[in-house]
């Protein structure tokens, strides 16, 4: 081999440990930057179906301890039943009474009068803001006059810093065997009739 040809093959040998190396540090810096700035995945045009397998129903208490909120718009797709799950069955030979924050905790009150006439008094806005806390909030009660003479009647009374609105002046006499649905909300405070809550009150008779 003549000296001008050992020249050349360590030229090219020299060339090929570069080349090498070259190819070498290029993998390694794509492979760094591929892992510290991940390509952007750009979808155009996708069309997405998802299908939805029918949910199982799931049934849970609700303690007292912990209400939850929801704060804000809900749609519902499907019934919902509201309520607690008890109710009041009481009796009086008093005229009248004014119904506790207990009475109220419930969502339906049946009524016996042993008197002719007695009348319900609502508890003051000190009590009923237990369950209106917040301007707009509403709820609402069904009450039984469970007495089966007609004659022996329920007045529904206002409390202290409330007022009782109706369709006619003698809605919130309940004869005997009629209904009355009370529904409460709190509203801006009224200086001149010194007025948080407002109730509304519909004498229900039997339609059949």
């Amino acid at each position: 081999m003549t000296k001008l040809n050992k020249i050349r093959m360590k030229l090219y040998s020299a060339f090929g440990i570069i080349c090498l190396l070259l190819v070498i540090g290029a993998g390694f810096y794509a492979q760094g930057y591929s892992s510290e700035n991940p390509p952007e995945v750009v979808m155009e045009n996708v069309n997405i179906e998802t299908y939805n397998a029918a949910a199982p129903t799931v049934e849970q208490e609700l303690g007292a301890a912990s209400s939850p909120v929801i704060p804000f718009d809900t749609s519902i797709y499907g019934s919902l039943t509201y309520g607690v799950g008890d109710y009041i069955a009481t009796s009086s030979s008093g005229a009248a009474s004014t119904l506790a924050f207990s009475d109220l905790s419930t969502s339906f009150i049946s009524f016996t009068s042993n008197v002719s006439a007695y009348t319900f008094t609502m508890p003051a806005t000190s009590t009923m803001f237990g369950f209106l806390p917040h301007i707009g909030a509403t709820r609402k009660w069904l009450i039984h006059n469970a007495t089966t003479t007609a004659a022996t009647t329920l007045t529904i009374a206002k409390g202290a810093g409330m007022d009782i609105v109706s369709v006619t002046t003698d809605d919130d006499l309940i004869d005997g065997g009629e209904f009355t649905q009370v529904t409460c909300t709190r509203i801006p405070y009224l200086a001149a009739n010194n007025e948080e809550v407002m109730c509304i009150v519909d004498e229900l008779a039997n339609s059949d």
